[in-house]
């Protein structure tokens, strides 16, 4: 299964599919400084008025803002809403 996602990621970097999102890769799409879609999420790590940590397969993605709430959580889908302030991908943390 890992194998085939390397050969699925080599092969989008090799083609011109390099801006279509790889299945199972988290894909986070910011819309001006009020909101956060997540997908393809493990759980939200912490959650708070001012940051909000989501662990991903490779990370984990914290989004630090002001009167940031979770406005929709599903199993693979997240929306973060409020004043965003950054967005920041941590490598390799548990």
């Amino acid at each position: 299964m890992e194998r085939d996602k390397r050969l699925l990621e080599r092969f989008t970097e090799a083609t011109d599919l390099q801006d279509a999102p790889i299945p199972g890769v988290p894909l986070i799409e910011l819309a001006g400084d009020r909101r956060v879609l997540m997908e393809n999420h493990c759980g939200v790590t912490e959650y708070g008025m001012e940051r909000v940590c989501v662990k991903v397969k490779f990370g984990q993605v914290c989004i630090c803002g002001k009167d940031l709430t979770l406005a929709k959580m599903t199993k693979s889908q997240l929306i973060v809403c409020g004043r965003i302030q950054s967005v920041e991908l941590y490598r390799g943390c548990k």
